[in-house]
């Protein structure tokens, strides 16, 4: 019995291993919202476009970045769920977004990246 449940909990612990989600806010050209997927771990847990493109060049368009992570996110995953834009989500991945990186020069690209509303 203790065999099955250790095996069980193993399978369910490396399926963990590929489960991503990633946050995009509501604008006035979209709703905005949270999808959790099944996807390569190559992301963070709680990924975010942003956080694609926080280590983009400064000549480099953001929005066409952002709209890349997104399709990329979409088109290399199998969607689980998708519900409405969760704020703390959305914060949670600011913060991973921001580990290990020079907090001025984040903060900089944030606030270019939130004039585009995201």
């Amino acid at each position: 019995m203790r065999l099955a449940i250790a095996l069980v909990g193993a399978v369910l612990l490396f399926c963990a291993l590929f489960v991503r989600s990633y946050t995009v806010p509501p604008a006035p050209d979209r709703r905005g919202g949270t999808v959790v997927s099944l996807a390569l771990p190559n992301r963070a847990l709680f990924g975010s476009p942003r956080a694609d493109c926080l280590g983009t060049p400064e000549a480099e368009s953001v929005i066409a970045c952002l709209i890349a992570s997104v399709n990329r996110a979409r088109s290399d995953a199998i969607p689980l769920l998708s519900f409405g834009f969760s704020p703390t989500c959305y914060d949670l991945s600011q913060r991973i977004a921001l580990i290990g990186r020079d907090a001025a020069v984040a903060e900089a690209r944030l606030a270019q990246i939130a004039r585009f509303g995201w």
